[in-house]
């Protein structure tokens, strides 16, 4: 019987069980939230729209787009350099992350948590909107 793997080509995985606590200390990701933010506009745009019209089905698909909208939140790794909607980023396990946990290396102190670094963009969306009220107010 002829077997289909490939020494040459093909890789051995072998499972191991990591601890995902450890395996999220260990991560290095940058949040990307501009998909997220650019269908927000998007969002915005037919909420206000939906609100001349006086459409309630809009309103409420509008609504929906909206909660939809916040779960396009990305990372990216520092480490393989692949990219995933954030709501996936507990999962993610390249070669760098693992080698270190591994080694039992100290935990990268740059850049800080994924969710810390999502909290602090919806604090400068905040501000800019807020920014944005006061001077479009004022002039």
């Amino acid at each position: 019987m002829m077997t289909t793997f490939d020494p040459d080509l093909d890789t051995t995985r072998h499972s191991i069980i990591i601890d995902h606590a450890a395996l999220v200390e260990q991560q290095r990701l940058v949040a990307n939230p501009l998909l997220a933010a650019v269908a927000l506009l998007g969002v915005w745009a037919l909420f206000r729209y939906s609100l001349e019209v006086r459409n309630l089905y809009l309103f409420l698909s509008t609504l929906f787009a909206a909660c939809v909208a916040s779960s396009l939140v990305q990372y990216h790794c520092l480490d393989c350099g692949g990219t995933d909607l954030a709501l996936r980023a507990r999962h993610h396990a390249c070669s760098g992350v693992v080698g270190r946990v591994r080694a039992r290396a100290h935990p990268p102190l740059w850049p800080p948590a994924l969710r810390a670094q999502v909290k602090s963009w919806l604090l400068v969306a905040a501000f800019g909107l807020v920014l944005f009220a006061i001077f479009h107010h004022v002039g």
